[in-house]
């Protein structure tokens, strides 16, 4: 499996409720974690270019921007200031 986070211009007052649900309901999206509001860290076998084309196609459907940016990550090597939950996430699927 791979890991990606996908990091995107996120607009004020705009609902994000039904882009998430559509986004991460992709069949080949096995885990995924949202605790920054304009990124998500995403488990999958899909590939960048792929996951970026799921992104941009989900946004365009709901009239939304299409900006972000999709890269591989190393779960192994992170650091910051998140809540346990969120950390709990990273040892869970490291």
């Amino acid at each position: 499996m791979n890991y990606y986070i996908v990091t995107f211009d996120r607009q004020p007052n705009v609902a994000y409720g039904p882009f998430h649900e559509a986004f991460v309901a992709h069949p080949q999206i096995s885990r995924w974690w949202h605790y920054i509001k304009s990124s998500y860290l995403i488990g999958s076998d899909l590939s960048a270019n792929d996951l970026s084309d799921h992104f941009a196609s989900t946004a365009k459907n709901l009239n939304m921007k299409t900006t972000h940016l999709v890269v591989g990550i190393d779960l192994t090597k992170r650091q910051g200031m998140l809540p346990k939950d969120a950390w709990d996430w990273f040892k869970r699927n490291q």
